[in-house]
């Protein structure tokens, strides 16, 4: 019973399950062809299945087939597109530099377009490498494509077998993150003198970022099984417990008070210890979802978590009959933090019944182009220099088309790895391209180091068919985790490939050399053809995050008169505002990899990064608190605080767009607002409290973003 348990987690395990997939489909190949003794066959069909399994992305059964005959039409126009120029150069580099422009650009239209097109510019390298041994026009294109087809085939019987594994996986996932970003919360309780929050702030950034990405996938893992947004049949309850995550992450993402105030006053009390203990434990229950749900079993909810609540409502309670006037006020953000982790415990307890919460509205934002006419507005609406992907696609061809200059100039044999080293290393940004760059060169150094001594141990043929099979597999293993690793065993599959025709050593320097040559390509397009520098687009980046969040408090404050509603638009406002959040970490992190003379203002970056992710966390708490106000008077000063707020985040967006006419902030203060926030009557409700103090806390963070926005504005007009 022990042995099935443990052996139902490895395949429940994404990298275990997607491994044996590959594994299956390298046998399905090296075995006919070692039987056979069909050698020459081996190369084209292994490098088809690479290129298939690289360009596929998870769908439903019929969106997966539309996807399968549309690759595989790219691939057929790629590779035969590379035998019918290969001999003649001049034609080739035209055809090399607009089928990369068109590829890439293909990628506007949404994700599994840009796979598709890698894959295709992939095959077409593919088969440059062995288009010198092709007897006629169509063997070479005929077997890689056979390789593809081979690999959608068992991809596809794959998926029908185990049609929801993906979904649990992406859910699954979605709960591992919100317990590391619940551990990474827990440090801010932490009672230490002179607490410094902005540390915690930027790794609280950094995480929720990832979660951020996480929860996005996992929508497009839904989106792929739906019908404009509707998710029936199976994947419904899962979606249900999707929705409930995202409300987790809304409370858990919200913060309530200064924490550096809280960790003053109660420094010698365990009541802080006790929240970051609740924290930890609930931590541990998103664990034990996510190991419940890749596992397809119902989760039982610990006690533990439900024992840390109650102690710390004790210690609350303690707390509060010591009758401390100067505690009075403090004692309310605890209660406040309570309640919001009361909520959260009830949503983890939730979880084995998730349509208990289901939503009024529960249909998901369908971004996708359905229309050949969408399609094409999109890729149209990237032709422009403004567009990374459109910058992406000149660069990319630019770098492609002079490899294939390098290769005929010099007349470099099997120089082809020049290309395939470029398509993989040349990114988007210079972060990107760098981190490849330096994996990209280790991975092959000890790729070519290993794969000399197995070729040397290991002469035979079927040991040699062994490790192309398990280094293929190890391949895909490490592809997402580990890029160094991964290119080391792609490049120990490529020594062994080319061993069974009897090249094995011959490629060992051509490899290394072309690889740094590729690697070389990269960096100078990145460097050179439109260099998307992140202190040059920083300003706009921040600009993009104050909208959003800006959108996203509109739709919260409209909620406190009519009542909490997660309805599609409110839905839609607060995963752009956490989008833009991620946005801009990823962005001041890539700033950090980009050589010193091109980076600016980076503490004022990181000290802005930590006021934003604040101001967000503020506004996470207005909206995990929503509840309906009733009284007028109340209710108007909510608004007034809003207008003023709002107006104040309008001008910060016109400055950072450096569009600074009317950013003047003197006409928009209400000289009583502050006061009239700050001084809330004890007659009134905990909500309506929490209201007004989360709204003071924000306006008091506007002067110094006005002040970093102004920093920002000047800079960008002197560069």
């Amino acid at each position: 019973m022990q042995f099935l348990s443990q052996l139902r987690l490895y395949w429940a395990n994404k990298t275990i399950n997607y491994s044996l997939l590959i594994l299956v489909t390298l046998l399905g190949v090296v075995i006919p062809a070692w039987y056979y003794e069909l050698n020459n066959l081996i190369i084209p069909l292994i490098l088809g299945v690479i290129a298939a399994a690289l360009a596929e992305s998870d769908d439903n059964f019929t969106g997966r087939l539309k996807s399968v005959v549309l690759t595989l039409i790219c691939f057929a126009v790629a590779s035969f597109s590379i035998e019918l120029l290969f001999n003649t150069p001049s034609m080739f580099a035209v055809g090399l530099f607009i089928s990369t422009f068109g590829f890439i650009m293909l990628g506007a239209v949404g994700p599994r377009y840009a796979s598709i097109a890698f894959g295709s510019l992939l095959i077409a390298i593919y088969a440059m490498l062995g288009a010198h041994e092709s007897t006629n026009l169509w063997f070479q294109p005929l077997m890689l494509l056979t390789g593809a087809t081979w690999y959608f085939f068992m991809s596809m019987v794959w998926s029908a077998f185990w049609p929801m594994q993906p979904v649990q996986q992406s859910l699954a996932n979605v709960f591992l993150q919100l317990a590391n970003y619940l551990d990474s919360k827990s440090q801010l309780f932490h009672p230490v003198t002179n607490l410094t929050p902005q540390p915690f702030r930027i790794e609280e950034a950094r995480l929720n970022a990832t979660t951020v990405t996480a929860l996005n996938h996992c929508k497009a893992t839904f989106l792929s099984r739906s019908k404009r947004g509707h998710v029936d049949g199976a994947s419904d309850r899962f979606l249900n417990i999707y929705f409930l995550a995202q409300d987790i992450h809304e409370r858990i993402s919200s913060s309530h008070y200064r924490y550096q105030e809280l960790s003053q006053h109660f420094e010698r009390f365990d009541i802080l210890f006790r929240f970051k203990h609740l924290l930890e434990t609930q931590a541990n229950a998103c664990r034990d979802i996510a190991e419940s749900i890749r596992l397809g079993k119902e989760y039982q909810h610990s006690g533990d978590s439900i024992i840390a609540l109650d102690e710390l409502a004790n210690s609350l309670q303690y707390l509060q009959k010591q009758d401390n006037g100067q505690w009075h006020s403090l004692l309310n953000q605890l209660n406040y933090l309570f309640n919001n982790l009361s909520t959260v415990e009830k949503q983890l307890n939730n979880v084995s019944n998730p349509d208990a919460n289901r939503l009024e509205e529960g249909v998901l934002d369908d971004t996708e182009a359905h229309s050949l006419k969408s399609m094409w507005e999109r890729i149209k609406s990237n032709f422009t220099s403004d567009s990374m992907l459109f910058r992406h696609a000149v660069r990319m061809s630019i770098a492609l088309t002079a490899g294939y200059g390098i290769i005929q100039f010099f007349e470099i044999e099997r120089g082809y790895w020049i290309l395939l080293t470029t398509l993989f290393v040349c990114q988007p940004n210079y972060s990107a391209t760098r981190q490849k760059l330096v994996a990209r060169i280790i991975g092959t150094l000890a790729g070519l180091l290993l794969g000399v001594l197995l070729l040397t141990f290991f002469p035979s043929q079927e040991s040699q068919l062994v490790f192309i099979v398990l280094s293929g597999v190890a391949f895909f293993a490490f592809r997402l985790a580990n890029y160094g690793y991964a290119t080391g065993f792609i490049t120990l599959l490529v020594l062994f490939c080319f061993n069974q025709l009897g090249e094995g050593y011959a490629v060992v320097l051509p490899r290394l050399a072309d690889t740094l040559v590729g690697c070389a390509l990269a960096v100078l397009a990145v460097v050179l053809i439109f260099p998307d520098w992140q202190s040059k687009r920083l300003h706009k980046v921040m600009a993009e995050t104050i909208a959003a969040n800006r959108t996203y408090l509109a739709q919260i404050i409209g909620q406190y008169r009519i009542g909490k509603k997660d309805n599609l638009s409110y839905r839609i406002a607060r995963r752009h505002a956490h989008n833009q959040d991620a946005n801009l970490t990823n962005a001041i992190s890539a700033m950090l990899a980009e050589p010193g003379r091109y980076r600016s203002a980076t503490e004022e970056s990181f000290r802005f990064l930590t006021l934003s992710h604040a101001l967000l966390s503020y506004i996470s708490a207005l909206g995990a608190h929503r509840t309906r106000i009733d009284k007028d008077d109340t209710h108007q000063l909510v608004l007034d605080a809003h207008r003023v707020i709002h107006q104040h985040l309008e001008v910060l967006f016109n400055q950072l767009n450096d569009h600074c006419d009317g950013c003047d902030t003197s006409e928009i203060d209400d000289p009583n607002l502050e006061a009239r926030l700050a001084e809330w009557r004890e007659e009134d409700e905990n909500s309506v409290r929490m209201v007004l103090q989360q709204l003071y806390l924000i306006y008091r963070m506007l002067p110094e973003l006005h002040s970093l926005a102004s920093k920002f504005a000047v800079r960008v007009a002197h560069t």
